[in-house]
């Protein structure tokens, strides 16, 4: 193997390897979130898709669940009382009561850690919490089915 600096700095938990996590499992949550037709719910239980969050560093999941939380702010959300989704309404409602911009909300130095306030405490709990994995998976996911919702709402801007 391999070992020189760049593979070092982008090692899983440095904030490289974090940032470069971040848009393949985002991609990849969108994707089976697409074959199961928004359904948080049955996406959550795909093995590979599990095997994903499972793999992606505890920073990753975190950020993921934080700026998911920031992206869905803009529509109500309705995620129903399973644990996950009480866990998606409290980061939806920090995230749509938040006084501040997207910089105060994720933090400057953003996806490092801490995450602030609530709701980056809640996030950071979740995407830490190894023991809980398939939970804070579904919480992502009913995050994001709102994002996505919210993203195919939104008039497709015409090309001149």
């Amino acid at each position: 193997m391999n070992n020189n600096a760049f593979d070092q700095m982008a090692a899983a938990g440095s904030l490289l390897g974090i940032a470069m996590q971040i848009p393949d499992v985002t991609i990849e949550l969108a994707d089976v979130l697409d074959q199961y037709d928004g359904d948080a719910r049955r996406a959550a239980r795909h093995r590979g898709l599990l095997r994903t969050w499972t793999d992606a560093a505890p920073e990753t999941r975190s950020a993921l669940l934080l700026n998911m939380a920031w992206h869905s702010r803009e529509a109500p959300l309705n995620a129903g009382d399973s644990t996950a989704g009480l866990y998606a309404t409290d980061l939806h409602e920090y995230a749509r009561t938040h006084a501040g911009d997207s910089e105060s909300f994720h933090g400057r130095g953003f996806p490092a850690m801490p995450l602030p306030g609530q709701a980056g405490a809640l996030a950071s709990s979740l995407g830490f919490d190894r023991d809980d994995l398939e939970i804070s998976l579904e919480t992502v996911l009913i995050l994001q089915a709102l994002v996505r919702r919210l993203q195919s709402e939104r008039p497709v801007a015409e090309s001149s």
